[in-house]
């Protein structure tokens, strides 16, 4: 895997809360007037159990977009092929938070995810070829199939561990050849958080780096290794 060709591709933070929020007209109305500080949301859909907010990209992907929902226990906020560079999700990820808290009069946070998605090119310009037959060693066992391969994957569960001064978090990692380009990699660590603590803006931004650090340390060492001929 060529890690100078690291793209980001999606950016995801989930924060499961209490209390529960009410999703009514007058809540509805705040947060409305609330949420529009900062962001132009050109679709805005409000149902009785779940509000969606999005806002299309004016760069990059044709498919870049924002996105906002609130449910009566959860808040989600997405950066789909961003055009900014992290920084800027998490400038906007404190905002929509503190949005969240001030309306809802949040107290206690349940448990929080956060989701990073990347590309890489590999070596051999065939990611299947990287995964299937360097990685993983399938080139002669995959022969019984009797047919060809369109992708090839890999998925780890990672157990949450004693941290230092830190909630321990569970790690799904995903390594797959991307289907639309079987020249790239597709990566995806899902971390996870299920240690309820009081509300804490910044311990969720925290982890949200954290994920982001782990894809592009140890993730990416992981995979580097066969590149550099350590895994053959």
């Amino acid at each position: 895997m060529l890690s100078q060709t690291l793209k980001t591709r999606g950016l995801h933070v989930g924060v499961r809360f209490a209390p529960a929020a009410v999703l009514d007209k007058p809540h509805k109305k705040e947060y409305q007037l609330r949420s529009s500080e900062g962001f132009d949301w050109t679709r805005q859909e409000y149902a009785d159990k779940i509000w969606n907010l999005a806002s299309p990209q004016a760069e990059g992907d044709p498919r870049s977009h924002l996105k906002l929902t609130v449910q009566p226990d959860q808040v989600i906020f997405e950066d789909v092929f961003p055009v900014s560079p992290i920084e800027v999700f998490l400038d906007n990820l404190r905002m929509t938070l503190e949005t969240a808290a001030e309306v809802f009069n949040l107290r206690i946070m349940l448990g929080s995810r956060a989701i990073i998605r990347m590309t890489a090119d590999v070596n051999g310009q065939d990611a299947r070829v990287f995964l299937g037959h360097r990685c993983l060693g399938l080139a002669q066992r995959l022969t019984p199939l009797g047919r060809p391969i369109h992708a090839v994957g890999l998925k780890m569960l990672l157990p949450p561990v004693p941290m230092k001064d830190q909630p321990p978090w569970q790690a799904e990692v995903k390594v797959e050849s991307l289907v639309e380009d079987v020249r790239q990699l597709f990566i995806e660590v899902d971390a996870q958080w299920g240690v309820p603590i009081a509300w804490n803006i910044d311990e969720i931004i925290r982890r949200a780096q954290v994920a982001r650090d782990f894809t592009q340390t140890q993730v990416v060492a992981f995979l580097t290794q066969w590149a550099e001929g350590k895994g053959e």
